[in-house]
């Protein structure tokens, strides 16, 4: 008895069928919000010294775009200057940055409630 081929994309388009708007948002925001972390992972990886191993850690244990969004100035500002790679993962980050908290946009966390003193090295 041979059971019938189904076809992948099909699958995929009847699933998609039968999903709400609102998951399919989720879903965007996750796949966004995975990519924008690989990318601070990637550039935390190029930090020397005793701050790249802790910036490390804050990338991997962070949960949302906004804990992402309190890292970034350390993070640019822990990455060696002038070298080519560094300022292509530099203008990805901003890319990151700027696609979740577009410029005059109220999704922007307001300054007390980054504290990026917290994030600082002690």
């Amino acid at each position: 008895m041979t059971t019938p081929q189904i076809d992948p994309a099909v699958s995929y388009l009847a699933f998609l069928a039968t999903v709400s708007d609102e998951r399919l948002a989720r879903v965007a925001a996750r796949r966004a919000f995975v990519e924008m972390k690989i990318s601070f992972m990637r550039a935390a990886a190029l930090v020397r010294g005793s701050d790249g191993p802790m910036l490390q850690r804050k990338v991997r244990s962070a949960t949302e775009v906004a804990e992402l969004w309190r890292l970034s100035d350390l993070l640019l500002h822990s990455l060696p200057a002038l070298d080519p790679v560094v300022a292509a993962h530099r203008q990805e980050l901003q890319c990151h940055l700027d696609s979740a908290f577009p410029a005059g946009s109220a999704s922007v966390p307001l300054a007390w409630e980054t504290r990026r003193q917290d994030v600082r090295p002690r």
